[in-house]
């Protein structure tokens, strides 16, 4: 009789801890994006619905409101600019960057052509990323060529900007003629340009500012790790860092192997843009997964070069996922 007791016991347990963690992965997890190429970053997990069995739920939004999730710690995983993602790794402990998965996008676009930054002097250039990323590697370019600039002004000694939350808000003002620069990022200048020809218009891509970057702080290779995967280190037990692993980089295939469906899984997922994917506008976006592991000098050379315009170092090991396997 003891033995037949001990076995229900152990049935009965065995039944309780299915049900608890069946439960448990079967509400899965949300994963917010800012629009544009962090979404295709994640394109592979938003179109299969899932990462490993755990069901994922990626939600395109704003930037700002990819940072509130993280700040409340709704996210389950986001993608940040990676001065913002290294913050938030390091005020809560319950997050680490995963990966880097894009290595710059950003563009000075305009309906006026212009040669040089020099000829931006006096006009008002409209961006986004205010306190991160286009913020800082525009104006690390413009010193670099000694261009000045203010925040909110009209001087005509300066490169005058206005910040906007995101680039869907900036498109409508530079097609209007409202703005006549603007600094954006892929694959929204690649939509301004189409909608621009529709109405018969010109919207010019003026810089490339990888490119400018890499002449700025004389680096080997255009490109800066611009965004971030973070994620919630409870996530991060079993086999799910594996399987995130294996989505992330799996995603530039699956990217090229469904350009005609890009759009339309975006949008379904809640991107404003309209756009018409290409490889030319894929590799623009330049989206590379390089785990935060093989990162780390990278992430710290960029927030070192921006150590006046933000109190982030020195960078706890903690912020970074180590892989075990």
């Amino acid at each position: 009789m003891k033995k037949i007791i001990a076995a229900l016991l152990c049935v009965c347990v065995a039944w309780v801890l299915t049900c608890f963690f069946g439960c448990a992965q079967a509400e899965g997890v949300t994963c917010y994006v800012p629009d544009g190429a962090p979404a295709l970053a994640v394109a592979k997990i938003m179109s299969e619905g899932h990462v490993g069995s755990v069901p994922t739920e990626v939600v395109v939004t704003t930037g700002e409101e990819t940072s509130a999730k993280c700040v409340s710690g709704e996210a389950d995983l986001a993608i940040l600019p990676t001065n913002a993602a290294v913050k938030i790794c390091s005020t809560r402990n319950d997050y680490c960057i995963f990966s880097v998965n894009v290595y710059g996008l950003l563009y000075v676009v305009g309906n006026v052509q212009v040669e040089s930054l020099q000829q931006l002097k006096g006009s008002v250039v409209y961006s986004i990323g205010l306190g991160n990323t286009p913020e800082f590697v525009f104006k690390k370019v413009l010193d670099s060529q000694n261009v000045a600039y203010e925040n909110d002004s009209n001087d005509a000694e300066k490169v005058n900007f206005k910040y906007e939350t995101d680039g869907a808000t900036i498109i409508p003002l530079v097609l209007q003629g409202k703005a006549n620069f603007a600094v954006l990022g892929e694959p929204a200048v690649s939509n301004l340009i189409a909608k621009a020809a529709l109405q018969n218009k010109t919207v010019y891509r003026l810089f490339d500012l990888q490119q400018l970057w890499k002449a700025a702080v004389q680096s080997d290779v255009a490109g800066y790790p611009q965004a971030s995967l973070v994620v919630k280190k409870s996530l991060l037990k079993g086999s799910f860092a594996k399987e995130l692993k294996n989505a992330v980089f799996a995603n530039a295939e699956f990217l090229n192997a469904n350009l005609e469906n890009l759009n339309t899984l975006m949008q379904q997922h809640g991107s404003s843009l309209d756009v018409n994917y290409t490889a030319e506008i894929i590799s623009r976006c330049n989206l590379v997964a390089v785990l935060a592991q093989d990162a780390k000098q990278d992430i710290e050379k960029y927030l070192q070069t921006f150590s006046g315009m933000n109190n982030l170092l020195p960078v706890k090991s903690s912020v970074y996922y180590e892989q075990n396997d």
